[in-house]
């Protein structure tokens, strides 16, 4: 009766569509291999095991992993890559055996080594004394006994993680991450918080009186910029500062890296500038060549100019005047000298005028409401 119901149904479609989400990704992580690759990385980038002390025989491991038929290409390249940051450099010699048990192609070789230009050390020599480089922070104390399972595969943190716990601490080291103003003095430091905590008490509202809860109230913000993209371990490292601290941490890079994406660009560094079509190699875009042709006036045309000197012409000569006679045939004049048309007595006005070298009379007649009007003739 229960699963006839529509919310049920609606539940169960919903439950059933992310446990086969689940279920797909447990079937990709299976088969390549994922737990046995992760916890090799998480080793090598941590230094450490999964008992938190010095790894042994990673370099066995990895050429295990990379005889696996079921890793993939990419993660082969990765399990390179970092066992030579992790050696800080290797022999040539070492590095041909690799992409051997790889089975990678010649050109891989040359993404690899261009790890130099990202300021990595690729290639070690045999009398090379060379030190290690120091971490910019300390190793932190593993973490608690009943914990260790759940973050075995989760061991390593971005370097961006300690920086932000070290801001907020005010332990950042300000040599390596200078400010970009100068930074007050203890005193001044130390009397701007004073003026600020000596607020009238009248102006400031009580504590009993807050209508809102505190996880409303503003908090503090960090806005943490990533020159070159940023990874989304890192996006999560920030999340957890800030749901620790309590604090709003804000990340901002110019793209989000993925492992793909890293490998491709890291071998286009040894690419020729000119097949890369970077944006700012690209050609400025102009406007086209009509948007700044200016309008020129208009010219009349050699026809019309001449009609229009004869019609000016024309009109400069005339001459008006008025007179007593009979405008045409069809007009009837009477004895008095008055035009009469159909039993009407119309005004008559006569134009006379030349035009190169033609005379013309025109004769106009008005007549409106049947009444008689005269213009021209004024009699007393």
């Amino acid at each position: 009766m229960i699963a006839g119901l529509p919310r049920f149904q609606e539940g169960k479609e919903l439950y059933s569509l992310h446990l086969n989400m689940a279920q797909e990704c447990m079937n990709v992580f299976q088969k390549c291999h994922l737990p046995d690759v992760a916890s090799v990385e998480q080793s090598m980038a941590t230094g450490l095991d999964e008992d938190y002390k010095k790894p042994k025989n990673l370099a066995d491991q990895v050429v295990r992993l990379l005889d696996d038929d079921a890793v993939t290409l990419p993660d082969r390249i990765r399990l390179i890559i970092q066992y030579i940051l992790h050696r800080d450099g290797i022999f040539p010699t070492d590095i041909e055996k690799l992409l051997a048990h790889a089975q990678l192609p010649q050109q891989d070789n040359e993404l690899i080594r261009n790890l130099d230009l990202l300021g990595a050390r690729v290639l070690r020599q045999i009398k090379d004394t060379k030190p290690a480089p120091v971490p910019l922070f300390p190793k932190k104390p593993p973490p608690p006994t009943n914990l260790q399972d759940e973050v075995s595969l989760s061991r390593f943190d971005p370097l961006i993680k300690p920086m932000l716990e070290d801001q907020l601490k005010g332990m950042l080291d300000q040599n390596i991450f200078p400010y970009t103003k100068p930074m007050l003095d203890g005193d001044e430091a130390l009397n701007s918080q004073l003026s600020m905590s000596q607020s009238s008490l009248r102006s400031a509202k009580p504590t009993w009186a807050r209508t809102r809860p505190s996880a409303m109230e503003p908090r503090q913000r960090i806005f943490v910029f990533m020159a070159g993209g940023a990874t989304y371990s890192e996006s999560r490292a920030c999340h957890e500062i800030s749901r620790q601290y309590s604090r709003d941490v804000y990340l901002a890079s110019s793209h989000m890296l993925t492992p793909s994406l890293f490998l491709r660009q890291l071998g286009d560094l040894s690419v020729d500038r000119r097949r890369l079509d970077l944006p700012l190699d690209r050609p400025q875009r102009q406007a086209p060549p009509h948007v700044f042709e200016k309008e020129l006036p208009a010219q009349p045309s050699a026809g019309a100019s001449t009609g229009q000197g004869v019609a000016t012409a024309g009109l400069a000569n005339m001459t008006i005047s008025s007179g007593n006679r009979p405008v045409s045939s069809s007009v009837g004049a009477d004895s008095n000298g008055t035009a009469e048309h159909k039993g009407h007595h119309l005004p008559h006005l006569h134009l006379h005028g030349s035009s190169q070298g033609g005379r013309g009379a025109v004769k106009v007649a008005k007549e409106k409401d049947g009444k008689e009007k005269k213009k021209g003739f004024f009699r007393f």
